[in-house]
């Protein structure tokens, strides 16, 4: 007599998503029966309408709904009678009916040590709080913000890692034991409470935020540029327009006026912060290719001089 498949249904988004989709979809004891993604949207200078990374799978139901509580649309869902709804990244707020309407609920992976960085960039919060640890969790998903109990904890070490080194690490974890927990949760394993007591938030970034501070630590400096990596890039003024700073590290403890360039040479741009000198080595100018310290020091050499003030 054939095994009974696990029947779930997938929301999720980004590449990210897709990729932790691919894993479930080659299992053969789990059988995807739908997937819910965001709309397409027109993207980039040209407004191109960018397609959905799930829309080339052949056979598979692919929806994306702008409204989840349609009439139509909430039939549907219950019509495939799944076992699980598998969340990662679909960038909306479930409804409380489709929280109930799988079997088993809604099992949620989290790029974060829940309870701490709830929300929406946990990441990249996690790497700019300067954080040695992060993880995945894989929770079940309830109507507070990142809020439902834990079925697995996975921790690992993020020490002097930038955002695509620490989502990638996060992603092969996701990868190995993902199937395993859907097999687990869908034979009744039960999920533990977290402590919402240390909670905390990692609230969405904005383009602001990218902007470097000259007057904070050279760490916290380094901690930015590291989770801003994909986005918003850390960046600074200079002669009127925002420069992104591609490769920057602490140089020394030297003190001065935060923001003062220190040196300009071949080597680097060295600019004092709130404790000593940060140097940057590659820069990126609006719509220009990403240039070395020496093109850099050659183009700007009579433009910014040692003692200039940077905001």
């Amino acid at each position: 007599m054939a095994k009974t498949k696990i029947k779930i249904g997938f929301a999720g988004t980004p590449k990210i998503a897709f990729d932790i989709f691919s894993e479930i979809f080659s299992s053969k004891d789990i059988a995807t029966q739908f997937v819910l993604t965001q709309p397409d949207k027109l993207s980039g200078r040209g407004l191109v309408m960018s397609k959905s990374l799930f829309a080339n799978i052949e056979g598979l139901t692919v929806m994306q709904p702008e409204n989840l509580n349609e009439e139509e649309f909430i039939k549907k869902i219950e019509a495939f009678n799944i076992d699980l709804l598998v969340v990662v990244a679909y960038g909306k707020i479930l409804p409380s009916w489709l929280l109930n309407t799988p079997r088993f609920g809604c099992l949620n992976i989290h790029f974060s040590n829940l309870p701490k960085y709830r929300g929406a960039a946990p990441i990249q919060r996690a790497i700019e709080r300067g954080e040695k640890e992060t993880g995945i969790s894989f929770m079940r998903l309830t109507e507070g913000l990142d809020e439902g109990p834990i079925y697995k904890n996975i921790v690992i070490n993020i020490e002097n890692k930038d955002y695509f080194e620490v989502e990638s690490m996060l992603l092969e974890e996701s990868l190995r034991s993902v199937c395993d927990v859907i097999r687990a949760v869908t034979k009744n394993l039960q999920p533990k409470e977290q402590d919402h007591s240390l909670a905390t938030l990692a609230n969405k970034i904005t383009k602001s935020e990218g902007q470097i501070d000259w007057s904070t630590k050279g760490k916290e400096i380094m901690n930015k540029f590291l989770a801003f990596k994909k986005w918003p890039k850390a960046f600074f003024r200079c002669g009127g327009m925002d420069i992104e700073a591609v490769n920057l590290h602490i140089h020394s403890n030297d003190t001065g006026r935060p923001g003062e360039i220190f040196e300009f040479n071949e080597e680097s741009l060295k600019i004092y912060c709130g404790d000593g000198v940060v140097a940057v080595t590659s820069v990126k100018l609006p719509g220009k290719k990403v240039i070395g310290s020496k093109d850099f020091f050659n183009s700007k050499r009579d433009i910014i001089l040692q003692g200039d003030l940077l905001i």
